[in-house]
């Protein structure tokens, strides 16, 4: 090194808030290798037994600077901390970059280094990992490599300056899959030789994926042994295996409440009865916003028509953003939907062992299968849904798609009603949220609130003996409904036709059925459907309805068209879903489905019960605290 004219950054206070006893143990009688006293040298290549995960990309070897850096493609012996990100061949774990030099302090100050599968510091290292992020319950290490500058000085130290010294430590932890990195703090009580002090954190070399504690080159680096992201002063534990480095979470956050291990396939169906563009959307909205902590999150896709197709498997280890580029590029498909092959392919995924990279056996699983649920509901689709549902921590959840749904399909392969979802991004990973609470972190209170407003054709477009049966679904709706004791449930019933008439008014769904006398005496008109009036009606529902609400027409769809459909839709406030109820099986289908917020709510008059549990099921509310 040329010289250089200085100024040095000290501090005359000791820190020592993890005491030495505290670190990985190091030196001669861990049987550390030392790196011979130099100035801005480096080790030899360290080639490393396992392959490290720094960045998503893989790890075969190492070199341990002098300069306070573990880098991974080349040594480095650039003695001022340059700013993260920095590109190039700086794809490095920065402990503490600066100008070390240990060519003078003897005995007093080493660089020590080895790789090391000893039981003591295997175990050591499951402990902290497993301490300091929750969610790696099951965490066992498999590898480490221990580096420690011990008592080093900064470049051309002299006099009392030489009496500065830093001790600190870097531990590379892997069990195969993921990787971490624990930075120990024991004095820092120099941070520079120059105007700039140490920088710290991580570097990918790509001038986009870095991670920099906050201080680095600034005076505040001196703080580092009073500071931590573990609770642990001088303490930083960080997941490293990523395309972004992950802190451990803080102590306390109430995210780590959600912070559990999951497996999950999704199964799409393709058969020409799907939008497959808003399906593709659907599913990337879904995967963007999960509220699944990725450390955990594997994440496997099976696409079916005439045939299952795997897409994507677990061991593929996929990054988000290539996954959601896999999807955008999946086939359209023009077949039917052979939902059996695709649940027996799911079924062989989580068949694998976890040394072949399949599902962990402490991971929670889901398959979540979106789909119109319009297939033959066989005795084989049945026998490999139990299948899947035999598998331990399991769920099957079903989302329905499409213009129409077939829900007694969606029933016999879901693991229960409540995992009937309807095809919306927030509440898909909101199920899944509630599902992956850690049990006892969360307190959580289930309320049922809302409105039901049915509204019943009246018409010449419907026969005296349709309205009698709309009369009767609208008997059985509501006698459902209150078995439920729904206290926070309100409903009323309208009569439209050239006029819109209240035969129930809005009132609590509790003890409803006894007022069914008021529906019982409206006659049969057959005369036209005023839309403007009708339009104007749902319009005044809106205005007052509460946050949820829901809008059942029931018709068989005649008075309908393209422009008063819209019309009926903009109407309602956006808190509004409209659900649609067909009244024969020669109603106007196409006009039924297009009404209804979602195919997901497109019910036949067959569909009384079912559709009662299924607005219980959409009313449930939970907050957690």
């Amino acid at each position: 090194m040329l010289p250089v004219i200085c100024l040095l950054l000290v501090s005359d206070t000791v820190f020592g808030n993890v005491p030495t006893s505290e670190f990985f143990s190091y030196g001669q009688s861990a049987k550390d290798t030392m790196l011979h006293p130099n100035d801005d040298e480096s080790s030899s290549v360290q080639n490393i037994s396992v392959v490290f995960e720094f960045f998503s990309e893989h790890r075969k070897q190492l070199f341990v600077n002098t300069n306070g850096l573990i880098s991974f493609r080349n040594s480095i012996r650039t003695y001022t901390p340059e700013p993260f990100p920095k590109i190039g061949v700086r794809i490095v774990l920065a402990p503490f970059w600066a100008d070390i030099d240990t060519r003078l302090c003897g005995s007093t100050c080493s660089i020590w280094y080895r790789e090391s599968t000893e039981l003591v510091d295997l175990s050591k290292a499951t402990i902290e990992i497993r301490t300091y992020f929750p969610v790696m319950k099951h965490f066992n290490a498999k590898w480490t490599y221990i580096v420690t500058w011990y008592n080093v000085p900064f470049y051309r130290a002299h006099g009392s300056e030489f009496n500065k010294r830093n001790t600190f430590q870097a531990i590379l932890i892997t069990d195969s899959k993921s990787a971490f990195v624990i930075y120990n703090y024991n004095k820092i009580e120099w941070i520079a030789s120059k105007k700039i002090p140490a920088q710290v954190g991580f570097n990918m070399g790509d001038d986009i994926h870095f991670y920099s504690v906050e201080g680095s080159r600034t005076s505040q680096i001196i703080n580092l042994p009073n500071l931590s992201n573990v609770g642990y002063p001088g303490k930083f534990v960080f997941r490293v295996d990523l395309r972004d480095i992950r802190p451990a979470p803080t102590p306390g956050d109430p995210g780590q409440c959600f912070l559990k291990a999951a497996d999950i396939v999704f199964v799409v169906d393709m058969s020409i009865s799907i939008d497959i563009n808003a399906l593709k959307n659907l599913l990337s909205d879904v995967i963007s916003e999960l509220p699944i902590n990725d450390m955990e999150c594997q994440i496997a896709v099976q696409s079916f028509s005439t045939s299952a197709k795997t897409e994507l498997r677990f061991r593929d280890q996929k990054t988000k953003t290539e996954i959601l580029a896999h999807i955008d590029k999946m086939n359209i498909a023009n077949g039917v939907s052979n939902l059996e092959d695709a649940l027996s392919s799911t079924t062989q995924m989580f068949s694998y062992v976890e040394h072949d990279d399949g599902p962990r056996s402490y991971a929670k699983r889901f398959v979540i299968i979106f789909t119109d649920g319009l297939m033959v509901a066989s005795s084989e689709l049945k026998t490999q849904a139990d299948h899947l549902l035999s598998f331990p921590n399991m769920i099957v959840a079903t989302v329905g798609i499409g213009s129409s749904v077939k829900h007694d399909h969606l029933e016999l392969i879901s693991t229960d009603l409540n995992a009937i979802l309807r095809p919306s991004a927030n509440s898909i990973w909101t199920y899944l949220q509630s599902s992956l609470a850690v049990p006892g972190c969360l307190a959580c209170k289930v309320d049922f609130g809302g409105e039901i407003r049915i509204l019943l054709e009246n018409s010449g477009s419907i026969s005296q003996e349709l309205f009698k049966k709309g009369r009767q679904f609208i008997y059985t709706l509501i006698e459902e409904l209150s078995s439920f004791n729904l206290m926070n449930v309100h409903s009323s019933v309208d009569i439209f036709s050239d006029e819109v008439t209240e035969a129930i008014p809005l009132q609590n769904i509790s003890g409803l059925d006894y007022k069914l006398g008021g529906l019982s005496i409206v006659e049969y008109t057959g005369n036209d459907v005023n839309q403007s009036l009708l339009v104007q009606h749902i319009k005044d529902i809106g205005m007052t309805s509460s946050s949820t609400s829901f809008i059942i027409f029931i018709s068989n769809g005649f008075f309908l068209d393209s422009h008063l459909i819209e019309k009926l839709k903009h109407s309602a406030n956006e808190q509004s879903i409209i659900v649609s109820v067909g009244l024969s099986v020669d109603a106007n289908w196409d006009y039924v489905e297009d009404l209804a917020s979602y195919g997901y709510f497109v019910f036949s008059s067959e569909d009384a019960i079912l559709l009662a549990r299924h607005l219980k099921k959409e009313m449930k509310t939970m907050t957690c605290t």
